[in-house]
């Protein structure tokens, strides 16, 4: 078996990965439109007009057969990927003599990544989509907007990069104790199991702990940002009904990417950390 990377992965399926990446990106695409032309469907409902909700209806219901269709054909591309690379791990550590404990765990961890790929690798790539075009979108309403948006962006990660090494120390000192998992139990020294599973809770804490004040600090700023947007969208020009509502709806799917895109680095960090465990 080769060296396990998340780039030998994507080489390996390239083509699979990147149909379902080109029918996310659609959907994306459409997504971003939804409150643009709901908007539209605002004012034009006042106006007595119908042509606002013709679109809207429009964009969600290709985005609806878009977005089912994707997900019939991740499930599918992701199981295969799944089955090749635990089925390769498995018969890679039993070529090194691997106690049963090791490769149960390692196995375990395959799914992890390509649970990635699947959701927090696309949930990233719409998060990341949704941000970059929710700053366009806000950016032609209000130059204002698209700097309060890029002086979040830099807060939230500033966040994130600062708590880097303890992510990746707090998920290697878990991981080694899950290692020694099947061997534990099957020892049935109660002593020995209780001081596991507290030292496993106990790195758990040390995460949740973190990841606790990392998101009170990411609240903050985003909700300091909504703040900012609303005052800047009931004061500059004449604002409408509809205008308002989309201002705020981009602003709010900004908050919402900006938030998950440093959640899928913090899982970039323990994947590392897996994938360098299962290649040594």
């Amino acid at each position: 078996m080769k060296k396990l990377s998340l780039r030998g992965i994507f080489n390996r399926y390239r083509w699979k990965i990147t149909f379902t990446f080109a029918l996310l990106a659609v959907e994306n695409v459409l997504n971003l439109l939804v409150p643009f032309t709901l908007g539209l469907a605002i004012n034009d409902l006042i106006d007595h007009k119908y042509n606002g909700v013709i679109y809207f209806v429009a964009i969600c219901l290709i985005k609806l057969v878009i977005g089912v269709a994707r997900r019939f054909y991740d499930t599918r591309t992701y199981s295969k990927i799944y089955v090749d690379t635990a089925s390769e791990t498995v018969e890679s550590e039993q070529k090194k003599n691997s106690s049963d404990s090791k490769t149960v765990n390692r196995s375990n961890l395959i799914e992890e990544i390509t649970a990635f790929f699947e959701h927090e690798l696309a949930q990233g790539f719409t998060s990341l989509f949704g941000v970059v075009g929710s700053v366009v979108m806000l950016s032609i309403f209000d130059y204002k907007l698209l700097i309060g948006a890029a002086i979040s962006v830099v807060l939230i990660f500033a966040v994130y990069m600062f708590s880097e090494n303890k992510i990746y120390f707090f998920n290697q000192s878990m991981n080694d104790e899950l290692e020694k998992h099947v061997d534990i139990i099957s020892s049935k020294k109660n002593n020995i199991i209780n001081e596991h599973f507290s030292s496993l809770a106990k790195w758990r804490i040390k995460l949740s702990d973190l990841e606790s004040i990392n998101f009170g600090l990411i609240e903050f700023i985003l909700f300091s940002l909504i703040i900012f947007t609303l005052s800047i969208a009931v004061t500059t020009g004449n604002p409408t009904p509809g205008g308002i509502f989309s201002i705020l709806a981009y602003v709010i799917e900004f908050a919402d990417g900006v938030y998950m895109l440093p959640y899928i680095y913090q899982q970039k960090i323990r994947l590392n950390e897996i994938i360098s465990r299962i290649n040594s």
